[in-house]
């Protein structure tokens, strides 16, 4: 039962969370925290993701920005490890607090509209982005689609955003994974959860490819901006409780 609670789930998550570019972990981790306990939430996600992202980057593989790629992954690879050392070391509360209230302001905003000045995304800052989502990601077990925002700034929408966000995530959860194992946190009962989400969410992708191409980018960054409100308002409750 538990295991086809977990498929479900995978297929749940992942179908939303690629219609709407990201935010999958972010809602399975209240759900892991209740079900299986805090310290589990972070490897079970990198293993379900590690099995899910190769499916996204196979899918979207068309719509890749390399060049965001080149300057996103390095950063976001050396915060994995950071993160990952650092994992179950620090309170977490207050930088899920900052994250959410982050994810909920700017989809807000996007919404109303009331922003004038906007600072264009350069290439160069993907560096020091990856970096630091990567590391809060490692640390907190995920951080909800934190790159939407910069993304979106930079001219990223889409089966691009999709695809570019999906290399990093696997390179990101590969990272993650690996650093894990090596620092004891990874066990036989965790893959196996893991595994079973990612099934799941494999299924989710694809019935979700179809249905992005059924619509248009105003939908598309409604879906965004509600899923990023969504899991900014997780990260609060989650942080809160």
């Amino acid at each position: 039962m538990v295991l086809f609670f977990l498929f479900t789930l995978g297929l749940v998550c992942w179908f939303f969370s690629t219609v709407a570019a990201g935010g999958a972990a972010t809602i399975l981790i209240p759900i892991i925290t209740l079900f299986l306990g805090a310290q589990m939430v972070a490897p079970i996600i990198s293993v379900a993701a590690i099995i899910a992202n190769p499916t996204r980057v196979y899918a979207f593989r068309k719509f890749i920005d390399w060049k965001v790629i080149f300057y996103l992954l390095p950063g976001s690879i050396v915060g994995a490890v950071l993160g990952s050392w650092s994992f179950s070391r620090a309170d977490t509360q207050t930088i899920q607090i900052i994250l959410g209230l982050f994810l909920m302001s700017f989809a807000i905003e996007n919404k109303l509209k009331i922003t004038k000045n906007i600072i264009k995304m350069k290439l160069k800052w993907f560096f020091p982005l990856g970096l630091i989502v990567s590391f809060l990601s490692g640390l907190i077990g995920a951080t909800g689609p934190i790159h939407n925002p910069f993304m979106i700034n930079y001219g990223i929408t889409k089966e691009y955003l999709i695809g570019t966000k999906a290399v990093n995530s696997l390179s990101m959860q590969i990272t993650k994974l690996i650093a894990y194992g090596f620092f004891g946190i990874l066990t036989i009962e965790i893959l196996g959860y893991g595994i079973m989400i990612g099934i799941g969410a494999v299924i989710g992708i694809y019935l979700a490819k179809n249905h992005l191409q059924k619509i248009d980018i105003n939908q598309f960054r409604y879906y965004t901006t509600t899923i990023m409100f969504f899991c900014g308002v997780i990260m609060l409750v989650k942080s809160l409780s």
